[in-house]
């Protein structure tokens, strides 16, 4: 990995830095008492060390913080408050989250037993943080990793001919939010088929219309008092640091009927529910010409083969690079509360 001894080397003795088999994250650990039980000490340290920090983070794709003196919330947000943040948060998101405190949300209310499939944070949107910063407060007894790959290698192991298409003729993303007192009857589907009150933190429907118009939608209000926003966006973006273009999209995470983002069985109940009316997720090419069900199908093998999942423990923080990491949550049982924070 070029450049990795030299970052990891500069970050001096009172660290040490292990790489897992996978090529990431990269372990982050103190060697210094002082470091392991000083909050103090430990924001210190990162400030002081921001620069081979990220520069790491840009070479690896993600690095975990592991055994600082991060035990809640509290302490996560003032680490999270040393980095720039973004001038958004997650109005239009994908899934139902709240706002913990300060920079800090929930990572997901999604069903403990679903799956959430790799993906870059916010790729539907105009806007999109460029780091993530997640933190563990409530390790889970079984499960409940948060998956990553690494896009650089996707990006090499995709079919260059789909790449080339989705790189020519970008996105057209068509996001459906439900009325509020409309229900599917399914917990998944309803979180991610969200109302547009909740999305928009709004019950004014105006609210929620400028709301997406700021940020470069287009908004239909449906019959059924649902409202459909459209968005092209590109399939293919440049790195911010090193101006490498990468995969930055979610073309594949929104053919949201496909059973390897349900399941199975949510896959067929999608199926019953959705029959002629507007869905929550629908994704195309950027001309609105549809993509080729074989194409889409070869996008989840490869993430398959690079997905890392290593078990949390209470206290971790991870940083990753959203554009040259994908994230993702597996099904989990007992206990868990992970936390992020939107990084620019």
């Amino acid at each position: 990995m070029k450049g990795y001894e030299a970052a990891t080397a500069v970050l001096g003795e009172d660290v040490s830095v292990t790489l897992h088999p996978f090529g990431l994250p990269a372990f982050i650990e103190p060697r210094r008492a002082v470091l392991q039980n000083d909050l103090a000490a430990a924001l210190d340290w990162v400030t002081t060390r921001r620069k081979e920090l990220d520069a790491l983070q840009v070479i690896v794709g993600a690095i975990v913080l592991r055994g600082f003196p991060f035990p809640d919330t509290s302490a996560f947000n003032a680490l999270v408050e040393l980095f720039p943040s973004t001038a958004f948060d997650y109005a239009g998101g994908a899934t139902p989250r709240a706002s913990v405190a300060g920079k800090v949300f929930e990572a997901t209310r999604a069903p403990p037993d679903m799956k959430i499939v790799l993906h870059q944070e916010m790729a539907y949107l105009p806007h999109f943080p460029k780091r993530l910063a997640f933190f563990c407060q409530v390790a889970p007894h079984t499960g409940g990793e948060t998956i990553i790959a690494d896009m650089r290698k996707f990006d090499h192991a995709l079919n260059p001919n789909f790449r080339d298409r989705v790189r020519e003729r970008g996105v057209l993303y068509t996001r459906n939010f439900r009325r509020p007192d409309v229900s599917t009857g399914d917990a998944a589907l309803d979180a991610v088929h969200r109302p547009w009150t909740d999305a928009f933190s709004t019950t004014d429907p105006v609210v929620a219309q400028t709301a997406c118009e700021d940020m470069g939608l287009e908004v239909e209000w449906c019959a059924d008092g649902s409202m459909t926003t459209r968005y092209r966006g590109e399939g293919v973006r440049k790195h911010p640091v090193t101006g490498e273009e990468i995969w930055f999209n979610q073309l594949a995470q929104q053919h949201f009927w496909s059973p390897r983002n349900l399941g199975a069985e949510r896959s067929a109940a999608f199926q019953r529910i959705y029959g002629g009316k507007p869905k929550p997720y629908e994704a195309c090419y950027g001309d609105g010409e549809p993509v080729d069900p074989d194409d889409i199908d070869s996008v989840f093998p490869i993430y398959d083969s690079l997905t890392v999942a290593f078990p949390w423990r209470a206290g971790d923080v991870m940083l990753l690079d959203n554009f040259f990491v994908a994230h993702g949550r597996n099904p989990y049982q007992g206990d868990r509360n992970v936390q992020v924070a939107l990084l620019n």
